[in-house]
């Protein structure tokens, strides 16, 4: 039996050897039995298979080390046990525990041994690049460096690429850097070398080396994609997005049969905003290859964004269909089907997702449940998702107490709130949101002492100042003391168009209508909310403006129906629409 083997065999003693300790085994003195003497009752019989009592010592002793968190003793016995039995998988183990206690020089040592035992092992010239590396030892970081290029191409994988990676992880962009130049020969005739010379010249920010070793690497493989696409992104990393861009449709153009390239091409034009020219790329890639998942997704996804939602459903069915993204497919059908006001199609198939987006998922559902009146059941899901997603529970008591409040149910939502803080307590989020909840209930005092005790913790929290200067504006003639407080808050949040709004409602209340009108024009530019434009056309309706409010008013209404703002002024106004 191979050495490693039996080793792997006797780690069963070590639990069996804690179970008993954990009982209180005692020796015929009846005493407490140690580890020592526990090892030492061990049977001899775990000697007959050729291994010494020496090294069945230094095993199972190691193993209960490291099992009792004792991570020095561990390494010691197992490196003993490595050095003994001259086996691989003890020199990785030992390499291991000298890594996992925080003992690199222990660790390399460890790996030497390993390397000296196993000289063809890519994972052991690996950590041992790594660790000489750290030491600051680059000769002979660069020795096995160059074991791991030879081992991994030799086995089809790419070499230079590996010791880039490794030399980016250990050291610093400049010396990492510095370390494959060293590592490739300048006559190599590998592609591939000068391609990870150039990744690591890349982000080492050495942008024209990079683009001298892209071309180096693309006079010996000219259809390489990776190079071409590096030299894309390094061209544009040098502001120069209009070239980068010509390059890469050039070298579509010479090989338009190239998918990967392609759609690096169609992934570059949208990151410029060029979204219809993106459409026609990967229209053309689909047609090439149809059954390439990420080209259908994104064409769904393009055309979801440009709210052509026959066509997007028919990309994404696709995906359904072939069982590929089906969870994000799923997921982003129900949102066109929200948009079409189907509800009982986006239910089914948001009901359909699982994976990284089932949280999401069923948020949406609640909320089409509590559109559709069945507060109960939308709220049951949350709570369901508060066990089942635990990490996520201040979340979902948010989610669930904003339904309450969307059904004007205010008390209930501070009753989510209240029993989430109970929980949670001085959790920022949800004394934010209760202290606004506070506002809605008329109750100044709750939300003062709900936003103070965020300022007492973070006095430079803008929403929380905002949040307070705004409710004093609005609900009490304390006007100059709410006004301190929204400054503090545009001081830190200049174009925030919430915080804009605040100012300018506030001089509004003081009687500055011409100062309110400019700050409360500056935040409807940046932002169509309904709140902003009743603050907007109650002060041009003071000025004298009452045609211009009124069509202030009733584009906010077209923009959003349901909102809560617009005809309460109006109504206080006397407006008729």
């Amino acid at each position: 039996m191979h050495i490693n083997q039996q080793i792997k065999q006797l780690l069963i003693v070590p639990s069996l050897l804690l179970s008993a300790c954990a009982n209180n085994p005692t020796s015929t003195s009846g005493l407490p039995v140690t580890t020592d003497e526990a090892i030492k009752q061990t049977p001899q019989t775990y000697a007959t298979d050729g291994l010494s009592r020496d090294l069945i010592y230094n095993t199972l002793t190691g193993e209960i080390a490291a099992q009792r968190g004792h991570g020095k003793l561990a390494f010691e016995h197992a490196f003993q046990a490595a050095k003994e039995s001259r086996d691989e998988g003890a020199a990785e183990r030992a390499t291991g525990l000298g890594l996992q206690s925080n003992m690199p020089d222990a660790a390399l040592e460890a790996a030497t041994l390993w390397v000296e035992i196993s000289p063809n092992s890519l994972k052991a010239r690996q950590i041992a690049s790594v660790l000489y590396i750290r030491k600051g030892e680059l000769n002979k970081a660069i020795q096995n460096l160059q074991k791991v290029v030879e081992i991994a191409n030799s086995h089809g994988h790419s070499g230079y690429l590996q010791a880039a990676a490794i030399a980016e992880k250990s050291a610093a962009p400049d010396q990492a850097l510095l370390i494959m130049q060293q590592l490739v020969n300048e006559e190599s005739q590998d592609p591939k070398a000068f391609y990870a010379l150039a990744l690591t010249a890349n982000r080492a920010k050495q942008n024209n080396l990079a683009l001298n070793y892209i071309d180096r690497s693309l006079a010996l493989d000219p259809a390489s994609t990776q190079s071409l696409v590096l030299k894309t992104q390094t061209i544009i990393s040098m502001e120069q997005k209009e070239q980068g861009l010509a390059f890469i449709e050039q070298a579509y153009l010479n090989a338009p049969e190239n998918i990967q390239l392609g759609k690096a091409y169609a992934r570059l034009l949208l990151e410029m905003n060029k979204t219809e020219a993106a459409l026609g790329i990967y229209q053309s890639l689909y047609e090439q290859a149809p059954d390439d998942s990420d080209i259908a997704f994104s064409l769904g996804i393009i055309n979801l964004q440009q709210e052509r939602y026959q066509e997007a459903k028919t990309y994404l069915k696709s995906l359904v269909d072939k069982r590929k993204k089906r969870n994000q497919a799923s997921f982003y059908l129900g949102m066109i089907a929200e948009e079409e006001e189907e509800p009982g199609q986006a239910l089914d198939w948001y009901s359909r997702v699982e994976g990284k987006n089932v949280i999401d998922a069923q948020i949406r559902i609640a909320k089409i449940l509590a559109d559709q009146g069945n507060l109960n059941q939308a709220r049951e899901t949350l709570q369901r998702l508060r066990i089942t997603q635990s990490a996520h529970e201040v979340r979902f008591y948010i989610i669930e107490a904003e339904l309450m409040r969307e059904a004007r149910d205010y008390e209930t939502a501070h009753q989510i709130y209240t029993k989430a803080l109970d929980l949670f307590e001085d959790n920022t989020d949800l004394l934010y949101a209760r202290g606004l909840n506070a506002a809605d209930l008329k109750r100044i005092d709750l939300l003062e002492n709900d936003l103070r005790k965020i300022l007492a913790s973070q006095p430079k929290h803008a929403d929380a100042l905002n949040a307070l200067g705004y409710t004093l504006a609005d609900q009490t003639d304390r006007l100059e003391e709410a006004k301190d407080y929204i400054a503090q808050a545009l001081a830190l949040k200049p174009e925030s168009p919430a915080i804009l709004d605040s100012m300018g409602w506030v001089e509004f209340r003081m009687g500055n209508l011409e100062s309110a009108l400019e700050f409360l024009n500056k935040a409807a530019t940046i932002s169509p909310d309904a709140e902003i434009a009743s603050h907007l056309g109650e002060v041009l309706w003071h000025l004298g403006q009452q045609q211009r409010a009124i069509e202030v008013w009733n584009a906010a209404n077209e923009r959003d129906p349901g909102n809560r703002f617009i005809n309460p002024v109006m109504r206080r106004l006397g407006v008729n629409n």
